[in-house]
């Protein structure tokens, strides 16, 4: 059985700008101000959609994966 990963690495990538932007913006405008909150939801979308990706194993049929 072959398993097929996917690639995240342009999701890593803008990973981890969005972690260096809530940073920069967290210690120019404080942890609870709302661009620093809006910049850390977006971060959350983007760790899940990371954490969603799974490997597709390959028996010899066509697989067609949906994220949800």
């Amino acid at each position: 059985m072959k398993v097929i990963e996917p690639k995240s690495s342009h999701l890593s990538a803008t990973i981890n700008r969005k972690k260096k932007e809530m940073v920069t913006l967290g210690l120019k405008y404080g942890l609870t101000d709302w661009r620093t909150v809006k910049c850390s939801q977006q971060l959350d979308t983007l760790l899940n959609l990371q954490n969603n990706l799974k490997p597709v194993f390959i028996t010899g049929f066509i697989i067609i994966s949906f994220i949800s």
